[in-house]
Parts: C-alpha cells; structure tokens; sequence
C-alpha cells in the first residue's frame, strides 16, 4: 500500500471538482497537477483545489511528480487518455463509462497491460463499505437465493442540455452515463455474466438515449429490471428480492446517509447505516487506488470486471439500435 501518492486531474468538469474534493479527505492523496484545454479553466480550478494547473492533459502526465492520474473527460476521449497515461508509466482511475465500447475498452487495457500500470474504472460506489456490506449480506443467503434484482438511476436535465451527455456522436444518454451504474451493480450482486441483454430507449434527433428501460438474465436464472435516464427524475434506488426475503438500499450510487433496509421474511426489519458524505465517498476511491497499487488493481472493480461491463452494455445497445458516430467498429 502506497502511504500518500500524488495525483494530476485531467479536465476540470463538475465530477473533477467532486474528485478533488474528495482527495482533500482522503488518507492518502495530493493533488499536485490539473489539465485542461486552456490554462485559465485549469488555474481556476487549481486556485480552489491546489496543485500546478496546465493548459494540456499530455502536460500532467508528463510531470514528474504526478504518480496517478485521475480521467475525467468526456466518455469519447477515455480511451486516448488511458493509453497516454499508461505510456507515461502512470497509475490510472478512468471515471465510467470506461470506453464508447468493448473494441476501445480491449485497446487501451492492452496498453495497461503492456505497461505494467495499476487500473481502475472509477465506479466510486464499489469501493464503499457500504456496497461491500449488500454484497456480504445477499452472498451470505441473508435473504435466500436472489431471484430478481431491481434498479433506477436517473435525473432531470433541460432538453437543450448543452453537455456532451446529450449528444449520440460522443457515447451520450442514459445508458452510458447512469444506466452503467444499474447495470454494474446487478452484475456484482449476481456474481456472473448474463446470457441475456434487452435495452428499449427512447433515441432523440441527437441520437442518444433520453431515458430507456433494461432487462438482464443471468445463468443462474436471475433477472434484473432497471430504468435510466437523462431527463427523468427516478427513484434512484436498488432492492434485490430472493426466496427468503428482500432488501433495499436508498442511496446505492452516492452511498449518503439512507441505510440498508433487510426484510428477512417473518422477521423485523434490520437496518445498517453505512452511508458517507460525497467527499468521503470519493476520498475512499482515491484510497483504494493507493491500497492496492502494487497489485496494479483493485478488487472491488477489476479490468476484468469492467471489460465485461463493457460488453454487457454493448448488447444492450444492439438490443435498442443505438449506436455512437464516434465508436469505432474495429
């Protein structure tokens, strides 16, 4: 385990700002560097954060004192910026979705590999205590064999959203953004891959995804249900339902203060309150890439896991007809 270890930023969007936030709590993390496209949107977050701001990303990584790296760029570009930072001999936390699909997750995991670098897809919510008690809980038969597992992950943007998430040409919509989050947490409760993947969305002029619902069979004969979207306020909850009972989790994406509700049947419900600030949220991510850097990944989201996760979304994308201008096909 690394006791501190220094990271550069790259892009300086709104979940940047939230990583940065988090590192200022976490146990082990400095900022020390931040990329931008113009050194002003750079020295403007440096300012509030800390660290030396740079008008590129090629210039974070390119710093001798920068040990990890943080992507925080728009879903189309992860791929160039993990097989930049894998280059640079850097430690990488790549936000998700990881790729636009398998083909250019499979390209810049080859250039990890090659290069003998730690990875992780940044799905903050799996390195929480609290994800990790669900998981302990349904893999103990706390509620019987799991039968059905249900998801929601959605939020209301304006329709004249200026934001890369609402254009189809750059892997844009629900799907990719917080329909990944339903679809990831399924596949680790049901601890296997499905066999089965439908994906029905409603696809704008702009060709992305405004809101669509999905449906996964696993080979062990569970299904999971889950609804996302851009431009729809849901629930933004999960429950998973087996023979001998069910439970629920109120904030399973954020992990805030909401506990887990278990209903065993017959019984009282029981509750575990694990929940955390965003700050700390983000701050034990951070802390588990300095945990488990040595080993080049993190057991709570293996590249495995998240090659697979890839793939997965993309059969639910054929399953719809969606498809993004800027994916590549070989």
């Amino acid at each position: 385990m690394a006791g501190s270890l220094n990271w550069g930023i790259l892009a300086t969007g709104s979940i940047a700002n939230q990583f940065a936030r988090g590192l200022k709590v976490s146990k082990t993390g400095k900022l020390v560097a931040v990329g931008s496209r113009t050194l002003e949107s750079a020295a403007k977050f440096t300012n509030e954060h800390g660290g030396t701001p740079y008008a590129s990303y090629g210039a974070v990584l390119e710093d001798p004192l920068v040990q990890a790296v943080y992507i925080a760029t728009p879903h189309h570009l992860h791929c160039e910026n993990t097989i930049a930072a894998a280059e640079s001999g850097k430690a990488i936390l790549c936000e998700k979705p990881f790729t636009l699909n398998g083909i250019e997750a499979e390209r810049a995991l080859a250039a990890v590999r090659a290069n003998g670098v730690f990875f992780m897809e940044a799905f903050m919510y799996r390195c929480h205590p609290q994800t990790r008690k669900i998981v302990d809980l349904v893999h103990s038969g706390a509620i019987g064999k799991v039968l059905n597992i249900n998801a929601e992950f959605g939020f209301h943007a304006p329709e004249d959203w200026g934001n890369f998430r609402a254009d189809g040409a750059v892997g844009g919509g629900g799907l990719l953004d917080v329909g990944t989050y339903c679809v990831s947490f399924a596949r680790l409760v049901a601890g296997e891959e499905p066999t089965e993947c439908h994906y029905s969305a409603t696809i704008t002029k702009r060709g992305y995804d405004s809101n669509g619902s999905g449906c996964l069979k696993f080979p062990s004969g569970i299904t999971a249900h889950f609804g996302c979207g851009i431009h729809v306020t849901l629930r933004n909850d999960f429950r998973v339902y087996g023979s001998e009972g069910w439970l629920s989790v109120d904030q399973p994406w954020t992990c805030g203060g909401d506990a887990i509700h278990l209903h065993r049947n017959g019984q009282d419900e029981e509750t575990f309150e694990l929940g955390t600030s965003k700050e700390e949220l983000y701050g034990i991510e951070a802390d588990a890439v300095a945990e488990f850097l040595e080993a080049k990944q993190c057991p709570y989201m293996t590249p495995e896991d998240t090659l697979n996760q890839m793939r997965t979304l993309d059969a639910l994308r054929v399953s719809a007809g969606l498809h993004f201008a800027k994916e590549p096909t070989a």
